[in-house]
């Protein structure tokens, strides 16, 4: 029985890893859908509920047909039976080159200007592009709304744009536009119209800052619908740079800011090119102006507002308002005006003043306005206007140099006055300088033998006092000579006085003159220089060796009448 079991199991297990195996090839081979690199599958439903009429795309759970899931790159496994699929592209926004951009607009004709600020011009380079994303499938937005959220399910234009990527879109549930990015070059700003009512955040479309970075303050210029959200120009610019911003939401207008030069230089064209009005004195005159204005970023989004772009500011401001004041103020002054120095200054700075006050309240900055060149034309009744204006040149002038004749003939006389009166001065310094020197030379004679006066007295002064001086050293000499003998005499009588008390002690010492006199003949006795000769007994001269000591005895005796 346990063998049964144990073969029927072990034929139970084989069953069932064939059952798998062969289920598993069988999906392997049959189910199994591979979406290769750069595809993505679009699945279809066989089997469901039918779609409602005019619908092509399934848009809910259990629905047959078109599935809005795609499958990306890999392995994936459907019921071949219930599903089918198909492969398409991946939907792909390229991202540019940054090292070929060129986002400088500098040196260029008035033409490409033209054609940057209409969005007409086409930069060098591989941009980043953007992808506009619209619905076709969903439910029918509100009446009025084009452009919708992504996460509404609402047919229409998405507000949020693809940036560079790849993307696993459907095609049959959207559709993709290609656009380039916002392009804002160097010396521009993007004004921003906003082209739709909406109540989408603008945080998910366009990147529009909420204060001008130009000068970190809010402008406080706000056109009607510019709020977050509704239709109009926004009232802050965009800087410099890329930016990924809807078309279909959002429209950017593009404002060359700094200055600019206008010149009308052209006075012999036509009537529409000529600057030209008559003078208080019926001459014509003409003149070439070149004036030089820009636009504030602050300003931007008012300009395009009232004018469209910066050619309308030029065509509508800047020369019909120049061609007015020009004849407003020209027709002050007369012919003789124009062709004197100071009074076309005036006119210039007449001129600026005015162009700058009415441009100023249009938002327009007008830095300068140049008048460089006038002709004066005399009026054409006369049948000889240019002779008249050539002779009211001539006498101008003429006049002119008579005057300047004048004034340089006064600064000549002056200058010859001034040139006598230098002289003069000159001379006068030249006395001036030698009196000086006379006056020195006595001042330095008196003071030289005023010196010699005071040497010589100090002189004088000086050996007397040596004089003086050496006698008291004199009677000081003699006075220690007279001293020195004195003492010395002193000192001799009491040294003599000292030896003759002693001598006197030691004779009374010794008791009598005489025995001192022995006394001292004896102590300076010196026996070593008396020779003896011994010649034998019985002599004198044999025992006197014994009469010394004989002798020396009795004169050491005292004499007996000393004694008594």
């Amino acid at each position: 029985m346990l063998k049964f079991l144990r073969k029927y199991m072990y034929v139970l297990i084989g069953t069932l890893l064939l059952s798998v195996a062969g289920i598993s090839a069988i999906a392997w081979t049959f189910c199994r859908i591979y979406v290769p690199e750069g595809m993505c599958a679009v699945l279809i439903k066989r089997t469901g509920d039918l779609l409602p009429e005019g619908e092509s795309v399934a848009t809910q759970s259990g629905q047959r047909g078109i599935q809005q899931e795609v499958l990306g790159p890999g392995r994936h496994f459907r019921d071949p039976i219930r599903w089918d699929w198909k492969l398409v592209e991946l939907t792909e926004i390229p991202a540019g080159d940054p090292e070929t951009w060129k986002l400088t607009a500098g040196n260029l004709s008035r033409e490409s200007r033209t054609a940057l600020s209409s969005g007409q011009y086409v930069f060098e380079g591989d941009f980043p592009k953007i992808g506009v994303v619209t619905r076709k499938v969903g439910k029918r937005p509100p009446m009025g709304q084009v452009v919708v959220p992504r996460d509404s399910g609402y047919q229409g234009i998405l507000a949020e744009v693809l940036t560079p990527g790849t993307y696993k879109l459907n095609p049959y549930v959207y559709e993709i536009e290609t656009y380039p990015a916002t392009i804002i070059p160097a010396g521009f700003v993007g004004v921003v119209t906003n082209l739709f009512d909406s109540e989408i955040d603008s945080s998910s479309a366009a990147v529009i800052p909420t204060s001008n970075p130009t000068n970190g303050m809010v402008s406080n210029y706000r056109s009607p619908g510019a709020d977050r959200g509704q239709r109009g120009i926004v009232r802050d610019v965009l800087q410099p740079g890329i930016y990924f911003i809807n078309p279909k939401l959002q429209k950017v207008t593009l404002v060359e800011i700094g200055f600019n030069e206008y010149s009308q230089l052209r006075m012999a064209d036509g009537a529409d090119e000529q600057i030209s009005f008559p003078s208080d004195t019926g001459y014509l005159i003409r003149v070439g102006v070149t004036v030089v204005w820009g636009i504030d970023p602050d300003h931007a989004a008012e300009i395009v507002d009232n004018f469209g772009n910066v050619d309308k500011v030029l065509e509508k401001v800047i020369v019909p308002q120049l061609r007015s004041i020009c004849r407003n103020i020209g027709s002050t002054y007369s012919a003789r005006d124009f062709i004197q120095g100071e009074k076309r200054e005036q006119f210039q700075r007449d001129m600026t003043e005015e162009l700058r006050r009415v441009c100023e309240a249009k938002n327009v900055e007008v830095l300068l306005a140049l008048v460089r060149d006038i002709e004066v034309h005399a009026p054409a009744a006369t049948g000889q206007g240019g002779e008249v204006t050539e002779d009211l040149k001539r006498t101008i002038q003429q006049s002119f140099i008579a005057i300047e004749s004048q004034i340089t003939k006064e600064k000549q006389r002056d200058a010859a006055t001034v040139k006598a009166q230098l002289e003069e001065e000159i001379k006068k310094v030249d006395i001036a300088r030698e009196t000086i020197k006379a006056e020195s030379r006595i001042m330095v004679a008196n003071i030289k033998a005023e010196g010699e006066k005071t040497a010589a007295e100090i002189a004088a002064s000086a050996e007397l006092a040596v004089a003086d001086i050496q006698q008291q050293v004199a009677e000081l000499e003699a006075q220690r000579e007279r001293i020195l003998g004195q003492a010395k005499a002193d000192v001799e009588r009491m040294k003599n006085e000292s030896e003759a008390k002693g001598y006197a002690m030691l004779v009374n010492a010794f008791g009598s003159p005489k025995a001192y006199n022995l006394f001292t003949f004896a102590e300076n006795f010196q026996p070593e220089s008396i020779r003896l000769f011994y010649s034998g007994e019985g002599t004198f001269w044999t025992d006197l060796s014994r009469f010394e000591q004989v002798g020396a005895a009795k004169l050491l005796q005292p004499d007996k009448a000393e004694r008594n």
